[in-house]
């Protein structure tokens, strides 16, 4: 069962209620549909338009009582979204046929999936939050290493030490950064990906 947070009268609400429904929506499926759209059009700002527009149809459907019973709700959002998935790659499809016919440039090879981009990106973000929790010393030396490219000797040069006292030292951060990351409920992953 999907129940809506707020009892509302979608046939003769007034512009509050149906903003407010359009907030309940967007918070409950919008992350979702981005995820499900990026998986099928493999185009985050498509995958965004295709979430966007499922909603839109969505709410539609709701003011115009076309969904008598909530618990379809999310059934009808997500093949709503599905649909129009589907639309956009027919479209893409008779894009490229028409640029082919014209002589027009090849297809674009495919960029990266956006799914995995969406990840990167939140995996990303993690870990720069994590970052922070660490010393500044941490901090530092994990930026000259990663961000900046230095190898142990030459990071051992800049803060006067062994390079044996930076690999040491590059370690334990590294332990701490993958704590800090378990402390904000992100897996840290193998710690071979951050070497």
């Amino acid at each position: 069962m999907f129940p809506m947070p707020r009892e509302r009268d979608t046939t003769a609400g007034g512009t509050a209620d149906a903003d407010g429904l359009a907030a309940d929506l967007a918070e409950r499926f919008r992350e979702r549909l981005r995820l499900f759209a990026a998986r099928r059009v493999y185009d985050l700002g498509a995958a965004e338009d295709v979430a966007q527009e499922a909603l839109r149809r969505t709410l539609e459907a709701l003011r115009a009582g076309r969904i008598a019973e909530l618990e379809r709700l999310p059934g009808f959002v997500f093949e709503t979204a599905r649909n129009i998935c589907m639309h956009h790659g027919r479209g893409r499809g008779r894009e490229a046929r028409a640029l082919a016919r014209m002589g027009g440039p090849e297809e674009a090879p495919a960029a990266e999936d956006p799914l995995q981009q969406l990840i990167s990106a939140e995996r990303g973000a993690a870990v720069r939050r994590a970052l922070l929790r660490l010393a500044s010393a941490d901090q530092e030396l994990l930026r000259m290493m990663f961000t900046e490219g230095l190898d142990a000797a030459e990071a051992a040069g800049r803060l006067r030490i062994a390079p044996e006292a930076v690999r040491v030292r590059k370690h334990r951060a590294l332990r701490r950064l993958a704590e800090a990351l378990e402390l904000d409920g992100n897996d840290p992953g193998p710690m071979g990906t951050l070497r």
